[in-house]
């Protein structure tokens, strides 16, 4: 009986010791698990941003070092006070309000425009003596002249669109006095989405996407779409050429004499503004 009291009491001592060892090696991580004492949680209102616009600034800036969370104008902060303060005087630099823009885009074309240039070649002497005489004559026309604007805020897209509606196969349909045919249209996405950024010097930084949507050669072919990014920096309150499109037709005649007549030229440009309201 001795010897079973003696191995009983050794086996307790024995689970003793292995729950004292689990305890120490749980005890420098037991404090990472609750909360810092010292941590202060505040709620810091904003006056001119959603606090989800600045908070990956902030994540970036602070990382671990803070909880941060966004709630509509309010950003709520959990850190110790040093680098709350800091988060502070952050979030007021911040907390600024953005630029507003008036866009304006202007479509413009040029219709007809006629160049007539004469020029005769003459050639006397031995060697070949040259003289040539030439007339030029042209007239321009702006037509169409168009311009739209529109208020966004800096750093907010704007889409200009030139599409087009193409006709792109029938449709049958039964009616009460038989079968009929009316066209199908289609409807391609072709413009641009313009971004524009207040630049530190004044002036203002444009991305451009350009946009363009091929329709299908068949009724069940595949939409080809094409995408293509830029950036441009411009003045503000001066237009800036965006794109442009241009046809012309010519008439060569050659002899003695040549002639050369441009019969018929169409000329189509879009350009873009930006004034800051201040």
């Amino acid at each position: 009986m001795k010897r079973s009291n003696c191995v009983g009491s050794w086996s307790r001592r024995r689970t003793l010791r292995i729950l004292a060892g689990c305890l120490l090696l749980a005890g420098p991580s037991a404090p990472a698990l609750g909360r810092d004492p010292q941590a202060e949680v505040a709620v810091l209102p904003l006056q001119n941003r959603p606090a989800a616009e600045i908070l990956p600034e902030l994540q970036g800036l602070f990382g671990d070092a803070a909880t941060l969370r966004a709630d509509g104008f309010r950003l709520l902060v959990r850190t110790d006070a040093r680098t709350l303060e800091q988060i502070r005087e952050v979030v007021a630099e911040l907390d600024h309000s953005a630029r507003d823009f008036i866009l304006s885009v202007r479509r413009s074309s040029e219709r007809p425009r006629q160049e007539t240039g004469t020029g005769i070649d003459i050639e006397t002497g031995p060697d070949g003596t040259q003289a040539r005489g030439t007339a030029r004559r042209w007239t321009t026309a702006r037509q169409d002249d168009q311009t739209q604007q529109i208020r966004l805020r800096d750093g907010t897209d704007a889409v200009i669109l030139v599409g087009e509606t193409e006709a792109h196969g029938f449709r049958v349909f039964a009616g009460r006095s038989g079968f009929g045919m009316e066209p199908v249209f289609r409807d391609t996405a072709r413009g641009f989405r313009v971004q524009p950024h207040a630049q530190p010097d004044g002036r203002i930084r444009v991305d451009i996407v350009q946009l363009h949507e091929q329709p299908p050669a068949t009724t069940m072919g595949r939409v080809e779409r094409q995408a293509v990014e830029s950036s441009i920096t411009i003045e503000p309150g001066a237009w800036h050429d965006l794109a442009g499109v241009g046809r012309t037709i010519e008439l060569d005649e050659r002899g003695i004499a040549s002639a050369r007549t441009t019969l018929d030229r169409d000329a189509l440009s879009l350009q873009i503004r930006v004034d800051p309201i201040d």
